[in-house]
């Protein structure tokens, strides 16, 4: 009964503990396979709810726990150590870990193998394969990357084995020494390692061969002809002998670097003195050698032969731009051979007059050039050059300069005067010789538009362009551009036109007027502004006709406009506009037969003198209304209170004045 008890308990207590025990952790190892010197990762993975103060390794084979981080990194050697195992084996290790705080131990992981192999074997290359006695080969005995090794061990087939660093350099001689063969031999190497600090050997690497023939007999080099210019040829022939199988021959100067041609090649006296960096007049001396095909071995060089090189190639003339003016200016560049170094040339007009000493390159306005051809443009100048290097070159081909003068464009507006609806009409009229069909216009304060030469815009869009609001002046410009050779050429600029954007509709001065008794009209040209300092430069004829109306005793005809700069709307003025309007249409008449400009300017002047009377004391108001007196343009709208007795009517002679 006692035993009963005894062992109910245990079995109670052994549940209690399984109950209250921590899961077990996972082993993981990576890589499952590696060399002594490469490494591995075991990683003891304990229950995220769990709180581990350390993690516990140990392998099957001997049972020593060591306590290590729970992410463990081991090389091959230290694991083949803690197994107290060699090489190769299978190292059998599992994991456990200890709760923080309680010191309570998990029960321990699934064993996890890791598999410790033997050392990687090296590689051998050897270069070139195939030699002779005097020349050499190199040995590279390639370790694999987790090894560290300094020295190296080579043993031929033949022979016994040398220690040598991994990477050596051996003649052929002495590849036949340590292989106690002679020549023509075929030499079979192998190679090894040992690992620093183990001891341990690794296996061999496989064989490799390198012949060594006997060695080759050097070519012949022939040169033809042996005395050249530069602009002539040479043929270099490298004679190899008849029972070798040549894969290519190597030339070289002993002044400059090799070159790999064909055994027979051809070369130019510039080429030659390219290669051997020399200068003409020159003695280039020139080896050749060849290589084997398939063995890659070097014959000796060649006795060197020589190759005089005497005359100087001619220089090239080159002009930029090729169209210019005379203002303009073009470049001359004399551009001498590669092999020639100048600081100066000499530049003569194919016209015979004496050579000019500039630098090489050189810049000269057309000005200049004419001057030096002793021309006058328009003018094509033709030109050469040459240059001195211990003697005179030959002479450059032919380069052509003309030389011409781009005639300013005329700019025309049509009306001057416009509203922001109204619109503009912009040409750019260019002289007849020249056919372009887009033009440059330019504002003098938003910069320059390309549109065809004939162009209308309304007023808003010319305040746009101008980046300016109305009431505004637009001063503008314009020009053309000419394509010459590829390279496009500005004429000069129109002279600056204006055009006045008004926010309101604009009457322009009414041209014509048509009595009460005759429906005859009478010509006369509208008066409009210019950018120039006179208010009215401009005129232009026009025929308009005056509305007839009923005059009365109190009445003023009205009907026509007058718009003049810097005249404000006198609508308002009543009495003395009345006298002063009478006044004018008398004077009218009385000029009607004097012709239309003189006429016109007579009525202008009239108009001006009248506003300075009538308008005087609204000029303070005026000015305190708008910023910019001088360049707006306001409205004055003719308004006469008396109207011409019939009697002076009758006696008024119409007639229709036409434009001239």
């Amino acid at each position: 009964m006692a035993g009963r008890l005894l062992f109910v308990l245990l079995m109670y207590c052994f549940h209690m503990y399984q109950a209250q025990a921590p899961p077990p952790p996972t082993l993981t190892v990576n890589p499952p396979v590696i060399t002594e010197t490469d490494s591995v990762t075991l990683h003891c993975q304990t229950p995220p709810s769990v709180s581990v103060s350390q993690c516990y390794f140990y392998t099957l084979s001997e049972r020593i726990v060591r306590g290590f981080s729970c992410l463990k990194t081991l090389t091959g050697t230290e694991l083949l150590e803690m197994s107290q195992q060699r090489s190769p084996a299978e190292v059998q290790v599992k994991c456990f870990y200890t709760v923080t705080f309680e010191g309570s131990t998990s029960p321990h992981s699934d064993p996890s193998s890791i598999n410790v192999r033997n050392l990687l074997p090296p590689t051998l290359t050897v270069n070139p394969p195939v030699i002779t006695e005097t020349d050499s080969v190199t040995l590279h005995c390639q370790t694999p990357p987790s090894v560290s090794v300094s020295h190296c061990y080579f043993y031929t087939l033949s022979g016994g084995t040398r220690v040598f660093p991994c990477l050596k350099t051996l003649t052929g001689t002495e590849l036949l020494e340590m292989s106690q063969q002679r020549s023509p031999a075929e030499v079979q190497v192998k190679c090894f390692y040992t690992v620093t600090f183990e001891g341990s050997t690794s296996p061999h690497s496989d064989p490799s061969s390198i012949t060594i023939r006997t060695p080759l007999l050097p070519p012949t080099l022939t040169v033809n002809p042996p005395v050249i210019r530069e602009t002539d040829s040479v043929s270099l022939h490298c004679q190899t002998p008849p029972s070798v199988s040549v894969s290519q021959c190597y030339f070289y100067t002993l002044s400059g670097g090799t070159r790999v041609f064909p055994c027979l090649k051809t070369l130019t006296g510039t080429e030659l003195l390219e290669m051997s960096q020399q200068r003409s007049p020159a003695e280039v001396q020139v080896k050749c050698f060849y290589t084997v095909t398939f063995e890659g071995s070097t014959s000796p060089h060649s006795d060197p032969s020589s190759i005089n090189v005497r005359n100087l190639l001619p220089p090239t003339l080159t002009v930029n731009p090729p169209v210019i003016t005379e203002t303009d200016s073009v470049t001359l560049h004399c551009q001498t051979p590669p092999s020639v170094s100048v600081s100066q040339c000499y530049f003569r007009t194919v016209r015979g007059k004496p050579a000019k000493v500039f630098p090489c390159r050189q810049t000269l306005t057309g000005t200049e050039l004419l001057q030096m051809a002793e021309r006058s443009s328009p003018a094509e100048v033709n030109m050469k050059c040459f240059y001195l290097h211990v003697y005179p070159s030959s002479e450059s081909d032919v380069s052509s300069v003309i030389i011409r003068t781009l005639l300013p464009p005329t700019l025309t507006v049509n009306p001057p005067v416009i509203t922001e609806t109204d619109s503009v009409t912009l040409h750019c009229q260019t002289p007849p010789s020249v056919s372009v069909s887009q033009c440059n216009f330019y504002t003098l304060s938003g910069g320059t538009t390309v549109f065809p030469c004939l162009k209308t815009l309304k007023g808003t869009e010319l305040l746009e362009m101008s980046q300016q609001r109305s009431p505004a002046e637009v001063q503008m410009t314009c020009f053309y551009t000419l394509k010459l050779g590829g390279i496009h050429y500005p004429s000069p600029h129109s002279d600056t036109s204006s055009i006045t954007v008004h926010s309101l509709p604009v009457s322009s001065v009414s041209s014509s007027v048509t009595p009460l008794t005759s429906g005859r009209t009478v010509n006369t040209p509208s008066i409009t502004e210019s950018s120039s300092s006179s208010p009215l430069t401009q005129v232009k004829p026009t025929s308009e006709t005056l509305t007839s109306v009923n005059p009365g005793p109190d009445k003023d005809i009205t009907g026509s406009s007058v718009t003049t700069p810097g005249i404000k709307d006198s609508s308002n003025t009543a009495a003395p506009q009345k006298t002063a309007s009478a006044g004018i249409w008398k004077f009218v008449a009385v000029v009607a037969g004097c012709g239309v400009t003189v006429g016109v300017i007579l009525l202008v002047s009239a108009i001006l003198c009248n506003n300075r009377i009538t308008v005087g004391s609204q000029e303070v108001k005026g000015r305190q209304e708008h910023h910019n007196e001088n360049m707006e343009i306001y409205h004055m709208y003719a308004a006469i209170s008396e109207e011409p007795a019939a009697s002076d009517l009758k006696s008024i002679m119409y007639s229709t004045v036409q434009s001239h």
